[in-house]
């Protein structure tokens, strides 16, 4: 995978994403390469920190590791999946992270698949500052390239903020996953 000079992403595997903001922004968001893979595995395990603070039930389990590292493949395949990495322009450090992939559901259902964004995850300091919705609208723009219509993703009902940040970006609630644990 290269990244032009403009921001796209050219490769036989991946269809071109947009090029990455170039204004204002003290960041830039690309594809995830296989050096990134541990900042990405560092971001994903802080979401699930905060999600497991939120909900026991959303710990990791003793795999998670060997889940997430057959996701990066993957992802850098680019095929079905997508994996960005947002990082300071000016010191490298990665800020933040969006995998998303193409869900197929059993074919008893008429609308059966659609992207999913498995994580997205942006440091404390940079909330705020649009970094996540510049996240969301690439993978948004690579689902629409891939040929889908829908994006959808699961989020904790009792993080207040993070429904609000996706209302704003257009996501409307479906469902509702109702839990109930036997004693």
């Amino acid at each position: 995978m290269t990244v032009l000079r403009d921001g796209r992403v050219d490769t036989d595997r991946q269809q071109d994403l947009p090029p990455p903001p170039t204004d204002e922004h003290e960041w830039t968001i690309r594809p995830v390469e296989r050096p990134d893979i541990a900042a990405i595995k560092a971001l994903f395990h802080k979401l699930h920190a905060f999600n497991t603070s939120l909900d026991p039930g959303f710990a990791l389990s003793e795999e998670w590791e060997t889940h997430f590292d057959a996701a990066m493949v993957e992802a850098l395949q680019g095929r079905e999946s997508l994996c960005l990495i947002a990082r300071e322009r000016l010191s490298g450090q990665p800020c933040g992270f969006i995998l998303a992939a193409i869900h197929r559901d059993s074919p008893m259902w008429r609308h059966r698949d659609w992207v999913e964004v498995q994580a997205l995850y942006v440091e404390r300091r940079w909330r705020g500052h649009r970094l996540a919705a510049g996240l969301l609208t690439q993978a948004c723009v690579w689902a629409d390239r891939a040929g889908q219509r829908v994006v959808q993703l699961y989020v904790t009902a009792s993080n207040e903020r993070a429904i609000r940040f996706y209302q704003r970006e257009g996501f409307r609630q479906t469902q509702a996953i109702m839990r109930k644990t036997l004693t």
